[in-house]
């Protein structure tokens, strides 16, 4: 039946497309975003590897030579601390971002001390020395630049230990977003307040850092050790318990961090400026790659959204398809029902009433009436896995009924028909409405092909038997005939010629033969005209009831 395997090649295209299309949409699930969950793939932990060769590499070149005293530029501070703010504060917004959709606790907190990084760099900037006026401006002492760099570096690794803590964790935060996010940027806005007052007007009262605005005092080395030591147990957390991408970059963002402390010498030297541009490379390496990965999530978002359109309109179009073919199948016999119905009503009207006539065309309506019916018991049987359909058919019977079913059709048109049938019935198994409506479909466009046409109209069907125990049905007519160049691609779905047409009628035709065990082929006549051969096991094919 037309219809049914319509409906199985509609499924089968939508079911294609929407596999597709949500194995891209399943990468956009609340559990699995982005750098969170994707685990690192060869490349990119062979980025990060050259990425901690590069800080490697530059830590031991610069060491010997890091306290090498250089001239003073105090205003490379605000300028290097104002960029430091600007991406930081865009990690920021990210990973809250990022922390909206999984609503992981990890992230939050990892958010936070991105925050807390870039707020803190503004009053580190304002009190430093030199870079505003000659002793930092918010009424800094002596040490309040010292201790706020000491604190900088402290937060933001313990920041890292407290995602370590939290990523694996299987409870996320419940309740408002908004309330969530709003408290985390509250208590790092009040901590970095905190420590400004600390460390401003309780100056006089904190350990000596600096013997003087250069110099480091022996408590400035071990504080700064102490932050390095904080840094490389982040370091061997996020080794022990990575995971995810984001989990392969933060580490290299902890040895960016274990470098430039390492580097930290006194002010104004080699190692200080070297240092500080270890600091941009701490706020900058995730922003890099949060940037990237959410260009990469667009990018697989818009080709998903593109799938399920394409699976929307394969939708449609299928849909479309198959109720054009319905009706298509469906106006035949209301057709017949209708004109048999019309010769009843004459042949009754007579006088005398042509009583035999009436019955004759009344018994043809009953039958018409079946026909119909079953179209849609062939639509049911699709989503049977069963061969309940499979009988033996007598192919000599079924093109007689046909070309009765036809003969409306085939007068209208002027079109003569000759038969050429084995003697003895060529019997097939398989399903008697599909390969009926094989026939059908083929002397249909037989009539098309010929409407129009000048001179003798003909339609040939011929049974023979072949070598192999094979059953050849030939539908030939005297129309155009093919075209060699649409040969090839005659069964094509979607292809047609016709101004009105789908283009799938011969395609499921051949799915039908097919499914039957046998082959659908297409020629051009030797005389002109159009020949398809429909060859079919005598016994149907081994495995039928697979096929369905």
């Amino acid at each position: 039946m037309i219809e049914r395997t319509n409906l199985n090649q509609s499924a089968s295209v939508v079911a294609s497309s929407a596999a597709t299309a949500l194995a891209w949409a399943d990468q956009f699930d609340s559990a699995n975003v982005g750098l969170t969950n994707l685990q690192p793939t060869p490349r990119q932990k062979l980025s990060a590897l050259a990425a901690v060769a590069v800080l490697l590499i530059a830590v031991i070149s610069v060491a010997p030579l890091a306290s090498k005293t250089l001239p003073r530029f105090a205003a490379f501070i605000p300028f290097l601390n104002a960029t430091i703010l600007v991406t930081d504060l865009i990690t920021a917004i990210l990973l809250y971002a990022l922390f909206s959709i999984s609503r992981s606790r990890a992230l939050l907190v990892l958010a936070a001390g991105y925050l807390f990084t870039a707020l803190i760099v503004i009053p580190h900037a304002l009190t430093f020395p030199g870079a505003f006026s000659p002793k930092g401006l918010l009424g800094a002492g002596p040490q309040t630049t010292a201790w706020l760099y000491i604190f900088w570096h402290l937060g933001f690794p313990t920041s890292l230990l407290l995602y370590v803590w939290l990523k694996d964790e299987e409870y996320t935060v419940q309740g408002s977003l908004r309330s969530a996010i709003g408290w985390c940027t509250a208590i790092s806005i009040s901590l970095v307040l905190g420590l400004v007052w600390i460390t401003t007007v309780g100056d006089p009262f904190l350990p000596r850092l600096f013997l003087n605005v250069s110099d480091l005092t022996p408590l400035g080395l071990y504080v700064t050790y102490f932050d390095l030591l904080m840094c490389v147990v982040a370091l061997a957390f996020l080794w022990t318990r990575r995971r995810s991408v984001l989990d392969l970059w933060l580490m290299v963002v902890a040895c960016a961090l274990i470098s430039e402390l390492a580097l930290t010498s006194v002010r104004f030297s080699l190692g200080f400026y070297f240092s500080r541009l270890f600091s941009f490379a701490t706020s900058t390496i995730v922003l890099i790659v949060l940037l990237a990965e959410t260009a990469g999530l667009y990018t697989r978002l818009a080709l998903a959204n593109t799938l399920l359109r394409r699976e929307r309109d394969n939708k449609l179009m299928n849909l479309a398809a198959v109720v054009a073919s319905v009706s298509h199948e469906v106006k035949q016999p209301l057709g017949a029902i209708v004109m048999r119905a019309s010769t009843a009503l004459r042949s009754l009207g007579h006088t005398p009433p042509d009583v035999e006539k009436a019955r004759s065309a009344l018994n043809k309506i009953v039958n018409d009436g079946h026909r119909a019916s079953e179209i849609f018991d062939n639509i049911r049987d699709l989503f049977r896995a069963s061969d309940q359909g499979r009988v033996k058919i007598d192919v000599n019977e079924i093109i007689v009924s046909i070309l009765d079913i036809m003969q409306r059709e085939l007068t209208e048109h002027h079109i003569m028909t000759r038969t050429e049938l084995m003697p003895e019935p060529p019997c097939v198994m398989g399903h008697r409405g599909q390969l009926q409506e094989v026939l059908l479909n083929l002397i249909f466009n037989a009539i098309e092909a010929m409407d129009g046409k000048y001179g003798d109209r003909v339609l040939r069907l011929k049974t023979e038997r072949r070598e192999g125990d094979e059953i050849v049905i030939k539908v030939m007519d005297t129309g155009p005939g093919i075209d060699p160049k649409k040969l090839d691609h005659i069964f094509d779905a979607f292809v047609t010629t016709k101004p009105r047409g789908i283009g799938l009628g011969l395609a499921i035709c051949r799915m039908i033969v097919e499914r039957h065990g046998g082959q659908l082929l297409a020629s051009s006549g030797r005389e002109g005209g159009a020949q398809f051969d429909i060859i079919l096991p005598a016994n149907g094919p081994a495995d039928f009831a697979a096929k369905w």
